[in-house]
């Protein structure tokens, strides 16, 4: 809802605000559970799950600590564990090499049909 006496040239900007909001705080609230199974899977341990706003990226992943873009939440579930396992798989192997690949193949055999379905409806989530 928007408050009253909200001035009209103010309500698209506090909508978008508020918006924003309630996906940060779902992105917040789902993607620690959702990210867990894939982390058991891959045998890795991920030490913080921080919520970002990348302009760029679905995520990254260093030193344990993995980044996820908040944006994220809008695609469909199994994009989301795409991104999830992807990062993840970067505790094992911090490149995109036949290894990483490799690795990721071995808990998303599918990954490639994912990654492709996100490059298709990645750019409709930048907003």
């Amino acid at each position: 809802m928007l408050p009253r006496g909200l001035a009209p040239e103010h309500r698209g900007a506090y909508a978008r605000a508020a918006l924003l909001d309630w996906y940060r705080r779902r992105a917040a609230e789902r993607l620690p559970a959702w990210a867990a199974p894939w982390a058991q899977k891959l045998g890795v341990a991920c030490r913080r799950l921080v919520v970002t706003d990348q302009a760029k990226r679905w995520g990254s992943c260093s030193r344990g600590v993995l980044r996820l873009n908040w944006r994220i939440v809008q695609a469909p579930r199994a994009l989301i564990d795409y991104v999830l396992a992807h990062e993840l798989a970067h505790l094992i192997h911090d490149h995109h090499g036949r290894e990483f690949w490799a690795t990721l193949g071995r808990v998303m055999p599918d990954y490639e049909a994912r990654k492709a379905r996100l490059g298709e409806l990645g750019p409709a989530l930048l907003w």
